[in-house]
């Protein structure tokens, strides 16, 4: 008479056998649910591993890249951002690939606090991190942060030359852009008024000038 052999007397292969016989008899509802029971801890750890290795690859493959200008568009629509930022790559003439522009027109604030919250936090840590050199915004937001002193003044940034070039668009802290035919072209429009301002802590505000005259360089022509 063979003797009664309990599970864990069973082989790695043999349990192994045991387990692949009791899935194939199961539904696939089923399947999902025991592979989900007996499993999820192991796939925790593997999505984990996984996203940590990620994590890395996306660090090692950023720190190739040097952003020389980063702006972001508030309520800019959905429009091509990349491509404006290929553009105003090219007429930088730097053809180094190794030098990003970051435009970001992911951020909407539509005064609902709630609706608005992901922006903000967003918008809070791009600025807290110091990684914004410019912001183009809408009124609110261009008085918000004028009152945290947070932009450097056009009579510091600008030569005079541009001073009176740009005219009335220019205000104490900003630039008015909403006649941009470059955001217009690109789909990033502002509701009017439009300001671009340049952050105080900014790195980049030579940049940041030659931002300005490439986004005032065909309006009213």
């Amino acid at each position: 008479m063979a003797e009664k052999r309990y599970e864990s007397d069973l082989t790695g292969k043999e349990k192994r056998h045991l387990e692949w016989e009791k899935i194939k008899g199961m539904t696939w509802k089923q399947r999902i649910g025991h592979i989900w029971t007996y499993y999820k801890i192991h796939m925790a750890v593997l999505i984990g591993i996984l996203l940590v290795i990620g994590v890395i690859g996306q660090m090692i493959y950023n720190s190739q890249f040097d952003t020389i200008f980063q702006a972001a568009i508030l309520n800019g629509g959905m429009g091509d951002a990349q491509s404006m930022s290929e553009d105003f790559k090219a007429y930088l003439g730097d053809d180094d690939k190794y030098h990003e522009i970051v435009l970001d027109s992911s951020m909407y604030f539509t005064g609902d606090e709630s609706a608005d919250m992901t922006s903000v936090m967003k918008l809070t840590t791009l600025i807290g991190a110091q990684e914004l050199d410019a912001m183009i915004c809408e009124q609110s937001q261009y008085d918000k942060y004028v009152d945290l002193d947070a932009f450097v003044p056009m009579d510091e940034l600008l030569t005079q030359e541009q001073i009176q070039a740009y005219g009335d668009d220019v205000l104490e802290y900003a630039v008015r852009v909403d006649g941009s035919e470059k955001l217009q072209a690109y789909g990033l429009g502002v509701n009017q008024p439009a300001y671009l301002a340049v952050f105080v802590n900014s790195e980049h505000q030579d940049t940041a000038k030659e931002f300005i005259s490439y986004l005032k360089e065909d309006e009213n022509e």
